[in-house]
């Protein structure tokens, strides 16, 4: 029985792998600006495109449920599927001469693995991302430096040397791009053996 549950459980996690496989073949860096990949059909690109966004935007709300509500990664994660269903709602351009599907995939593929990226991280139960607490911890300080703060007469602030500023900036950009380095729809989908 024990056996039984664990499969049924891996079968109902949403499949990440595939749906930013899905994405990267709409947002690849081969991909011109008005060409869906080769040997694909645009319609049935854009329904799989689609499909994913409609399994994934309840999975996000329910493991973003579960976080506390002044938790940033619950706040981004809600809006994130509010803009999903924004671009689910949205008609696809009527003018597919200019490129209007290719257009609409790509913006369902963007929202598809921004999505992704947000499951990942609620589903963890980060209720702060390292990102998020550099940012705010560096936000803090700059609003009540005195230094940071310094204005000359007429308002204009003074832009004066402040070494804290610096390492809470730096700590900030390093958190970033460690973030950025997990994320990963982000890097070239690599072939699958």
């Amino acid at each position: 029985m024990g056996a039984t549950t664990l499969t049924t459980v891996a079968e109902d996690l949403p499949d990440l792998a595939t749906m930013r496989e899905t994405a990267q073949l709409v947002l690849g860096p081969d991909s011109g600006p008005d060409a869906l990949p080769p040997d694909e059909d645009g319609d049935t690109l854009i329904a799989t495109l689609r499909g994913h966004l409609q399994l994934l935007m309840p999975e996000v709300e329910q493991a973003a449920g579960r976080l506390p509500k002044n938790s940033p990664t619950r706040y981004g994660a809600l809006i994130c599927v509010g803009e999903a269903r924004r671009r689910l709602r949205a008609s696809e351009p009527s003018f597919a001469w200019l490129g209007g599907s290719v257009m609409y995939a790509r913006r369902l593929a963007r929202v598809l693995g921004t999505l992704c990226d947000h499951y990942e991280i609620v589903s963890a139960g980060v209720a702060e991302t390292p990102e998020q607490t550099a940012f705010v911890r560096w936000a803090d300080h700059c609003v009540t430096c005195p230094t940071c703060r310094a204005m000359d007469d007429e308002g204009v602030n003074l832009g004066l040397p402040c070494e804290t500023h610096d390492r809470l900036c730096d700590q900030y950009r390093e958190a970033r791009s460690r973030g950025r380095a997990r994320v990963g729809h982000r890097r070239p989908v690599e072939a699958s053996a």
